[in-house]
């Protein structure tokens, strides 16, 4: 591998373009296969700086590693577009999948990576796109991890889960169930609020009761109108872990339901809401 290697960063969404900024300010260049896609995303890779190589094809055989950030839903699909890649060329890049996937889904990317021999890692973001690299942490597991850690260590902050290949994906599920349940609690309770008319009062009680919990929400509840369907797959991914480890999951459950439940209501529907109890407003509309 090159002393600077060459990043393909699949795709530039938000958190793609926020970690593309940062390894081209550390001096990596960063490619992207720009064909087919949005107007908004060919956007993205030109304010980012990133080169746009056009086809898959084309960026997979220039890539000396890949990084996968397109969804836990996509990760599967977009690692079987790369392997039809790889049989056209003799290029082995690292391949690093950042998507949050469930243990189980990232052991069949592992797999099907294997079979071309490719090195894989992998990894879950904490934290939101803006808070990279200065607060997200990036969480890497798998036999080839250090290879990720050696290259990125000075460019993010990293938490190494481990050799087993799937405990970053547990590590990050597991996060989530505490700060993902707290907000089902406080949706099932305001649901329940308006129910009874009574979630302004509540809303002013609790407040003063647990001030450091609303400054927590702060950081989470108001990303939930544009990224609750997201979060109701991530709850299910958990529920299914659990439950193939025979392991309790009534609260991880209960917060895919309360999350299901909040997005059918359409009550987030064209709402982008900057602080908790605006948020937390919403409810009233289920009256």
């Amino acid at each position: 591998m090159q002393t600077q290697p060459v990043i393909a960063l699949l795709s530039p969404g938000d958190m793609g373009t926020q970690i593309s900024k940062a390894l081209i300010k550390s001096n990596f260049k960063v490619i992207t296969a720009g064909e087919g896609r949005s107007e908004k995303t060919l956007r993205n890779i030109q304010n980012a700086g990133i080169k746009n190589i056009g086809s898959l094809q084309n960026t997979v055989e220039q890539a000396d590693v890949i990084i996968s950030l397109t969804s836990p839903e996509g990760s599967l699909k977009l690692a079987e577009n790369i392997i039809s890649c790889l049989k056209n060329t003799s290029n082995k890049p690292l391949y690093v999948d950042l998507n949050s996937n469930t243990p189980a889904m990232a052991l069949s990317i592992e797999k099907l990576l294997l079979s071309m021999n490719i090195q894989f890692v992998n990894g879950a973001v904490m934290g939101a796109s803006k808070d990279i690299p200065e607060t997200g942490v990036l969480v890497v597991s798998g036999t080839h991890r250090n290879l990720f850690l050696n290259l990125f260590g000075k460019v993010f902050k990293i938490k190494d889960a481990g050799e087993k290949t799937e405990a970053a994906s547990a590590y990050k599920l597991l996060f989530s169930m505490v700060n993902k349940g707290i907000n089902a609690l406080f949706f099932e309770t305001m649901t329940a609020a308006a129910h009874f008319g009574i979630l302004d009062e509540l809303n002013e009680s609790l407040q003063d009761f647990l001030p450091g919990t609303y400054q927590d929400l702060i950081k989470t509840t108001p990303t939930y109108p544009q990224h609750i369907f997201r979060r109701i797959d991530e709850m299910k991914g958990l529920t299914e872990m659990l439950k193939s480890e025979n392991l309790p999951n009534i609260i991880a459950s209960g917060t895919a339901e309360t999350f299901e439940r909040v997005y059918q209501s359409h009550i987030f529907e064209n709402e982008k809401p900057k602080e908790v109890i605006e948020t937390l407003q919403n409810f009233k509309k289920l009256v």
